[in-house]
């Protein structure tokens, strides 16, 4: 008599995924989606929109959370190797609804991040431009340079275009998308050392203000910094003393920049020896982050120190004014800083621009694959349309939820091109859900503080350490949770009223999903509490 084969409560008894991914490429992935256009651009903006503020200890204060939640999430990953990361986690030992809506919400910051970065990236492809044509004296280079720079019908097409060759790389699989992340990080990591370099031999505003005039204009230093002080009453002038307030504020666009040193958790169910490569790509590749962010904020401060407040300001508020000082006036980007301090050496000029260009063009690959694999987790456990748990028998990759991600990709470019010719640009908007990423990291530090006690099967899978008798999970986990708690409530002081009924209303969309698919599931005579208290086949 044949043996009774049990039903499976998941979509299949396999994911259809297959572990290929090394521990370089966990690395990359967790490098790339997390080095791009926070520290490039918004760690510069930073002391514009937060007069006062003390970026670089912004920056070193939100690494405390930053590592904390790298060490629950790596442990995590180790007990619970699965695509999905943190939705994985905290559905099964927090609580499902909240594992759901906090990665429902999280996924609306991440799709829109990936389209801001394919929008802006041609930016930093343009101030590339501006810099070779400066230094040759090639005009034509000047006014295409600035086109991709500041024209925003360019940047939308650009941005499109950008989405879709990632995306269709995407479809060949994690194998040969990994080797792209990983070419697309060897180069830029080599041109950040350049970066370091020019900022640490420059010092002082001393040393860098010829070295801009040299690269920018003769006088222009100080034409900007007049043309400034000449609207010091304007509401949006950004000198103002030192204040913790506007330190904490500008929190968020470091909260911003450090989202994705977790990357690797997403393609947990991809990745060859869990127990060393989560180590790797998350302790390791988090501690790079942050010495990097940290390292960087502070040498471009300590170089510029109130010029970069001030030419943000003049920039964004008096751009045809300035354009009087200097023609074609570079973005408001690290790498126009940076370049500044070698003039005359149009090559290292020329790297340090181009560095910037492909550590936000590689955060696309790591973007796509964040957002699809949140989509085929959802789908396995069956509280997302099964279709999208589809997996390519040749290449092994969820074709269906790929081909989601890149619509969502595509409205965010749309939705960056509208913000960017209203009153706000879209990495406003970024920071403005930034906020949602914290609901999840915080839920995602809570379910690690408990795993030990609420799952402690899993947790015995894992690696386990302990002070004094109690998991380092756990102490990491309530010391995260609090502080990201608290960032969690800093990120909402950014949100204006429409910011707040926008997210709501996601959310309230995520709510009605879950409970609709809890409601068919149910009725279909699936368990849903035993979905939640499995980890899902490998």
């Amino acid at each position: 008599m044949a043996e009774e084969v049990k039903p499976t409560i998941f979509v299949r008894r396999a994911s259809g995924l297959v572990r290929e991914v090394g521990p370089f490429t966990a690395m990359s992935l967790c490098l790339s989606h997390t080095i791009g256009g926070g520290i490039n651009r918004l760690m510069v903006e930073a002391s514009y929109n937060n007069p006062g503020a003390n970026v670089p200890l912004a920056f070193a204060i939100v690494a405390i959370p930053v590592i904390l939640t790298a060490i629950c999430y790596t442990l995590l990953a180790v007990s619970m190797p699965r695509t999905g990361g943190d939705y994985i986690y905290i559905t099964r030992a927090l609580n499902p609804a909240i594992g759901f809506l906090s990665s429902w919400g999280f996924w609306f910051t991440e799709v829109l991040s990936l389209g801001i970065i394919c929008f802006y990236d041609i930016a930093v492809w343009g101030l590339c431009l501006i810099i070779a044509g400066a230094a040759t004296g090639n005009t034509a280079w000047l006014t295409l340079g600035s086109t991709m720079a500041s024209d925003v019908p360019t940047m939308l097409v650009g941005g499109f275009i950008l989405l879709i060759i990632f995306a269709g790389l995407a479809y060949f699989g994690m194998r040969s998308y990994g080797y792209l992340v990983n070419t697309l990080l060897v180069i830029p990591a080599v041109g950040s050392f350049a970066t370091i370099f020019l900022l640490s031999a420059a010092g002082t505003p001393v040393a860098a203000k010829p070295l801009w005039d040299a690269t920018w204009g003769a006088g222009s230093w100080d034409k900007i910094v007049a043309l400034a002080y000449a609207h010091k009453d304007h509401p949006a002038f950004p000198i103002a003393p030192f204040s913790m307030d506007s330190t904490m504020a500008a929190g968020v666009a470091a909260i911003w920049a450090y989202i994705g040193f977790t990357a690797a958790a997403y393609v947990g169910g991809e990745i060859k020896n869990p127990s060393r490569s989560m180590v790797i790509a998350m302790i390791l590749g988090t501690v790079c982050i942050i010495g990097y962010y940290v390292g960087c904020s502070a040498l471009v401060y300590k170089a510029y120190g109130d010029f970069i407040p001030l030419y943000c300001f003049v920039h964004k508020n008096f751009l045809t004014d300035l354009q009087a000082i200097i023609t074609h006036p570079p973005p408001r980007y690290l790498p126009s800083f940076a370049a500044a301090l070698a003039p005359g050496n149009v090559a290292l000029q020329l790297f340090v621009a181009v560095t910037a260009a492909i550590w936000l063009m590689n955060d696309i690959p790591a973007f796509f694959v964040v957002c699809s694999r949140l989509i085929f987790s959802w789908s396995f456990d069956r509280f997302f349309p099964e279709t999208f748990a589809a997996v390519d028998a040749r290449f092994h990759t969820p074709y269906w939820a790929n081909t989601l991600t890149i619509i969502g990709g595509a409205i965010a470019v749309i939705l960056c091109y509208f913000l960017e010719l209203g009153v706000a640009g879209a990495y406003i908007a970024a920071m403005d859900t930034t906020m949602l990423y914290q609901v999840l990291v915080s839920f995602g530090c809570l379910a690690a503080a408990l795993t030990p006690y609420v799952r402690k099967d899993v947790y015995e899978k894992g690696l386990r350490f302990e002070i004094g008798g109690v998991p380092v999970l756990t102490i990491c986990g309530i010391v995260g949770f609090g502080l990201n708690f608290y960032f969690w409530l800093v990120c909402a002081t950014w949100l204006s009223m429409r910011d707040m009924f926008t997210q709501a209303m996601w959310m309230m969309l995520g709510a009605i999903i879950f409970v609709g698919y809890y409601v068919y599931n149910t009725k279909k005579g699936i368990d849903v509490k035993s979905i939640y208290a499995e980890i899902p086949p490998a």
